[in-house]
């Protein structure tokens, strides 16, 4: 077999087997160029986070009093993460993240140090979320969501968290922090279709996360060899890279 027709016959058939594949890696390209990722995870349907005026910063809670405070919250041992200061609903509040038993944590402290903020309820969820849009809506539904499936909209983030739902803007789904209030989150009904092409784009069609898996390493392996004979194939063939054949000179 020649390499005329070898190269002929493995772009035939690979292609023929790896044609749907090739399709769903093409549409999916177009499609995540086309949209960008901010609008995809829905950034311009919530307002940004408020901003920390420094100058209005009274009665700062010492190191010393957080940490007692949160001795007192928890009764137990935990570590220190993070601290920072934020804005919240015109109030400035202490961010601390840390870890309790092997479990991550983040809470709220009041700016005096001196009382931590308690855990959203159903009603404190809903309006917080009603809270950030950007164009006022009214929830359609407040979940306390404590599972979630390997393919789920939130897939691994640490549980339990609020899903507060709304028909428009989008479809929105919002993600909060049951103790901060903050957006874990943001999904719309544009993330779903982008979620389902990711899916087909890595081949995880159970997790949609794992993009180190063989079934996505073969395919690649496929598809290069697919190019690579149809490049071959070309070189073969094409007149472009044949050598020129002299003319034949008539004597008169």
């Amino acid at each position: 077999m020649n390499l005329k027709i070898a190269s002929r016959k493995i772009h035939r058939w690979l292609g023929l087997l790896m044609a749907l594949q090739i399709i769903a890696w093409m549409a999916s390209g177009l499609w995540f160029s086309i949209f960008p990722i901010g609008e995809v995870r829905g950034e311009h349907l919530t307002r940004p986070a408020e901003r920390l005026e420094l100058d209005r910063l009274e009665r700062l809670a010492a190191p010393a009093v957080v940490q007692e405070t949160l001795d007192r919250h928890f009764e137990a041992a935990w570590t220190l993460s993070a601290v920072e200061l934020i804005r919240l609903d015109g109030q400035v509040y202490w961010r601390v993240t840390g870890s309790l038993a092997s479990q991550s944590f983040t809470r709220l402290l009041t700016a005096d140090g001196l009382a931590v903020s308690p855990m959203l309820t159903a009603d404190a969820a809903s309006s917080r979320a009603r809270g950030t849009l950007v164009s006022p809506a009214e929830p359609l539904a407040v979940e306390w969501v404590e599972t979630m499936s390997p393919g789920g909209e939130i897939r691994g983030r640490e549980l339990p968290v609020w899903k507060v739902s709304f028909s428009e803007p989008e479809s929105l789904n919002l993600y909060l922090d049951p103790w901060t209030g903050e957006i874990l989150a943001r999904r719309t009904a544009l993330w779903r279709v982008f979620d389902f092409f990711w899916m087909l784009h890595i081949m995880d069609f159970d997790t949609r996360d794992d993009f180190n898996h063989p079934l996505l390493q073969i395919a690649a392996a496929l598809g290069l060899i697919i190019a690579l004979s149809g490049v071959l194939l070309w070189a073969v063939t094409t007149r472009l890279l044949r050598p020129a054949r002299g003319r034949d000179i008539e004597i008169p």
